[in-house]
């Protein structure tokens, strides 16, 4: 293995371990009826992968009862924030996947998709006190259009909006598939989500996911060190890392976290 590649790794292990050993006494909230929760929504790092696994594809398939784990933003935003997120991530998905599923994943309502999971999959009667998104990354993949990711995250921030629910998005970051085509795109659809979106709607917050991937450097082609599993998703210390980043962005923005 390269030094450099043992570096990194021997980097990410400290970190994890140093994060793991600070938030020992801390646990995530369970559920309890009647109380606030969240929903962490998308693709893979919404869902925690490689090494996580969330509730809707556990071996491709719906467990209600899967807990989150230490190493998935669900779990530590819980443990930050005190309220307990439903993981709803996905792997391999775009944001039109996202989209198909938002009333019943999201929004609690009883949907049938036609996906092979319940047409409910949040307890009936309710709705989330807040969403985190995560999703974009596969349709830079995919070559999907522009317009399309911004048609899809406008539909998120309205049905968000309609019901009073902060939105909290992540921007598309780092990969190291990146081509100068997706950088564009991704380029274009990092700057309407600030500049549009979030101005058109005040639940809308926007966590720079591109700044921390990229070691602050905001280079789609530079991933951040120590922190990732492979060239896409982070590694448990880099969620561990990156739900801190969230904190601190959300508490430097006034914006209020999940409640």
């Amino acid at each position: 293995m390269p030094s450099t590649l043992i570096r990194s790794f021997l980097i990410g292990c400290a970190l994890f371990l140093a994060g793991a050993h600070a938030l020992a006494a801390q646990r995530a909230p369970a559920y309890a009826p009647g109380k606030p929760y969240a929903v962490v929504v998308g693709d893979s790092i919404a869902e925690g992968e490689p090494q996580r696994k969330g509730r809707l594809n556990l071996n491709g398939q719906f467990k209600a009862d899967h807990p989150s784990e230490p190493g998935q933003l669900s779990y530590e935003l819980a443990v930050r924030y005190g309220v307990f997120h439903f993981n709803h991530g996905m792997g391999g998905q775009t944001s039109s996947q996202v989209r198909a599923r938002w009333l019943r994943d999201v929004m609690a309502q009883d949907v049938n998709v036609g996906d092979g999971r319940p047409a409910r999959t949040l307890p009936a009667g309710t709705q989330p006190s807040t969403i985190f998104l995560h999703v974009g990354i596969n349709d830079l993949a995919l070559g999907v259009p522009l317009a399309v990711l911004q048609d899809n995250f406008r539909y998120f921030a309205q049905t968000a909006a309609d019901r009073r629910i902060p939105l909290i998005i992540d921007n598309i970051g780092s990969w190291l598939g990146m081509t100068d085509d997706r950088i564009a795109v991704g380029n274009a659809f990092n700057r309407w989500l600030v500049e549009d979106l979030a101005v058109r709607y005040p639940n809308v917050t926007v966590v720079d996911y591109l700044n921390w991937s990229s070691g602050g450097t905001n280079d789609f082609r530079v991933l951040a060190q120590g922190m990732f599993a492979d060239g896409v998703h982070p590694s448990m210390a880099g969620y561990i890392n990156f739900a801190d980043y969230v904190q601190r962005s959300l508490a430097g923005s006034g914006a209020a976290g999940p409640r």
